[in-house]
């Protein structure tokens, strides 16, 4: 690639905005050329986030439609769940009008489910563009690289959702999975998964020396596990029971996936089913038998750490997966989409990437 990508960020005062900007500084195609910001405009990035002090001088301005079309080649959306869904229509289909190859990265939920009615249900929010909701593409390279690499328009995932559906997509691939019993899901999570605004869920007193669980079954997260794991499977799943915790730790989750197995197979032709899988897929690790995923080995990297369990009394697989919530369950997730919208190696720019982009040719 012999020219920079001109990007574009709208809600770039939050915390993942800070921390896609981060990432962005050390990708050496990209070119941050606006940031937005409706809280704290006109103000110089490096005093909304102080860890980029006198490395960006950029200062946030209000969101302009016209703007961000007229000088941006990726533009990254980075606002809350049904906020910005609107406008996110009208910006997409106005700027593929005046830039054909202009392309938009979504970190909301707003473009992930299929099903537009599922909105109102979890979100309590009516979609009102059902032909974007189809042509977006849920950005989860693992599984749709491919169509990431012809897409316009990407459906970041969510954190929850990406730890599960990577860590369980072997088996579902594969048709291992019982469809008619209920997969459960524990999945616990740092307090960054509630972002900077002040939440009686993640403050110091709640969570110190503390773990609990939140929104149990009613995870907003739960239909788009659902509508992936089915897509990988071909067939409809019976249920899904999302159980997730809130931990005293900042970054990180780990989810735990237990499945009724179809059919019987070994430990060791498990493990050789995912590293078969995962082949050349530089961002998964699979830990050794009797090994397993900790947030520690996590933290900062776009990695999904994948660990197994069978237990062959009753036929049922449990299996781990592990990210950064914040990278690999949000920004740098949309970085490797980013990379691979625009022909780069999916590892540019984020951590490790020299290392891996050697490794995994």
């Amino acid at each position: 690639m012999d020219k920079k990508i001109k990007i574009g960020i709208v809600g770039a005062s939050g915390m993942t905005g800070g921390i896609l900007l981060k990432l962005l500084l050390n990708h050496k195609y990209a070119d941050i050329v606006i940031a937005t910001s409706e809280t704290q405009t006109g103000i110089e990035i490096s005093s909304i986030h102080n860890f980029l002090k006198n490395l960006f001088p950029l200062k946030t301005v209000s969101y302009n439609r016209n703007q961000i079309i007229n000088n941006c080649d990726c533009v990254f959306l980075l606002k809350s769940h049904g906020e910005f869904q609107e406008e996110t229509s009208r910006l997409t289909n106005n700027g593929l009008v005046a830039n054909p190859n202009i392309k938009f990265i979504d970190i909301s939920a707003d473009f992930r489910l299929k099903n537009a009615r599922l909105y109102e249900q979890w979100y309590k929010f009516k979609h009102s563009d059902i032909n974007l909701l189809q042509k977006a593409v849920y950005g989860l390279p693992e599984i749709y690289y491919q169509k990431i690499k012809n897409a316009f328009f990407i459906a970041n995932p969510g954190c929850y959702p990406t730890a599960v559906i990577l860590s369980a997509a072997p088996l579902f691939s594969n048709k291992l999975v019982d469809s008619n019993s209920d997969i459960i899901i524990n999945a616990i999570s740092g307090v960054s998964g509630a972002g900077k605004t002040p939440n009686v869920r993640n403050l110091a007193v709640e969570v110190e020396a503390n773990i609990k669980p939140y929104k149990v079954g009613k995870h907003q997260h739960t239909p788009e596990i659902k509508q992936e794991l089915e897509y990988l499977m071909q067939e409809p799943i019976k249920n899904i029971l999302l159980i997730p915790y809130i931990a005293p730790f900042k970054y990180g989750i780990l989810t735990t996936t237990s499945v009724k197995l179809s059919e019987k197979i070994s430990i060791d032709n498990l493990f050789n089913l995912y590293h078969q899988f995962y082949q050349n897929k530089p961002f998964v690790r699979i830990y050794n038998k009797e090994q397993y995923p900790e947030i520690q080995n996590i933290e900062g990297t776009n990695f999904c750490d994948i660990g197994l369990y069978l237990d062959e009394k009753t036929n049922t697989c449990i299996v781990m997966g592990c990210i950064d919530n914040v990278i690999k369950g949000a920004v740098g997730q949309a970085i490797q989409n980013m990379n691979i919208m625009f022909g780069l190696h999916e590892t540019e720019g984020l951590p490790f990437a020299d290392f891996l982009s050697k490794s995994s040719l």
